[in-house]
């Protein structure tokens, strides 16, 4: 047993935050959101450093202020 609770790739009903669909677990937006990300975007997002929180933090902000995802920048 790895203590998971859920299996990787479960659909969990958490709903995407920029369309509201259900979204698998360990995943940030749906596939139809991410695709409208720009690619700098999205590798960006995709990075694993001490830093990654905080770049969520800011697509989460981002969303919630209602502006369209292929307008988004978010560095390293």
């Amino acid at each position: 047993m790895t203590g998971r609770t859920t299996p990787r790739g479960v659909y969990t009903g958490r709903p995407c935050r920029g369309c509201r669909t259900p979204i698998p677990s360990r995943l940030y937006l749906c596939g139809d959101c991410w695709d409208q990300l720009p690619p700098a975007t999205r590798r960006a997002l995709n990075r694993r450093d001490d830093q990654a929180l905080a770049r969520l933090r800011r697509l989460h902000d981002y969303i919630d202020s209602g502006r369209p995802l292929a307008d988004l920048e978010i560095t390293p």
